[in-house]
């Protein structure tokens, strides 16, 4: 299960999103996880509702939702400051993918942590790209909620995401539009009552890209 962690500019991380899946690989090179269309999970609502993100301790809460507007299988590699996302509708017409910038992923009891770092790539099936919420990352550094290093760090990763994209490279590539789940596979659902009982550390800021 993967949980996103956010934080205001001081205090220990917090759960801000969960979303149960099912483990199709994991391996020392590659995790690679299946959430299905209807799958029930959490996500973080800003108090008010019309507050812009992001939001710090006590702006927020975390609430029931459903994942229902795609089928997507999250892919993971260690020590990548990127997770990338393929994804269908629920009708399995192939969207494309979508590249989520954040923290090398931490295991835990609980599944896979990872930090969010606001910045994504939306990426088409003929391989068009776009960014997508830039501003916040630049308002999460303005509030301290992201370092100036960390978000530097990201913008590092997405130029090196943005040369395969272009270049057509793993995991950009045309197969995935035939993809689909084994039927055998459970349907994911969300724990009992224990969740997120580990907390993850932040990551310090990184000396160089390696």
């Amino acid at each position: 299960m993967p949980f996103v962690d956010e934080s205001g500019a001081s205090g220990p991380p917090v759960i801000c999103d969960v979303k149960p899946v099912v483990v199709i690989e994991d391996s020392p090179d590659m995790v690679r996880l299946w959430l299905p269309a209807g799958t029930r999970t959490k996500l973080s609502l800003p108090l008010p509702r019309d507050r812009p993100k992001p939001w710090r301790p006590g702006e927020w809460e975390l609430v029931d939702s459903t994942w229902s507007r795609w089928n997507a299988v999250f892919l993971m590699r260690p020590a990548d400051w990127h997770a990338t996302w393929v994804w269908w509708s629920p009708e399995w017409e192939f969207l494309g993918w979508y590249v989520n910038l954040q923290e090398p992923f931490v295991r835990t009891g609980d599944g896979f942590h990872v930090r969010d770092l606001q910045l994504d790539i939306v990426v088409a099936p003929d391989r068009n790209w776009r960014w997508k919420d830039s501003d916040d990352l630049e308002r999460s550094v303005e509030l301290g909620v992201i370092s100036r290093p960390i978000a530097d760090r990201a913008l590092v990763e997405a130029d090196d995401v943005i040369g395969r994209i272009g270049r057509g490279q793993p995991p950009f590539t045309d197969d995935w539009a035939a993809w689909r789940p084994e039927p055998t596979w459970p349907s994911p659902a969300m724990p009992g009552n224990h969740l997120g009982g580990q907390q993850v550390p932040w990551s310090s800021p990184p000396l160089r890209h390696s």
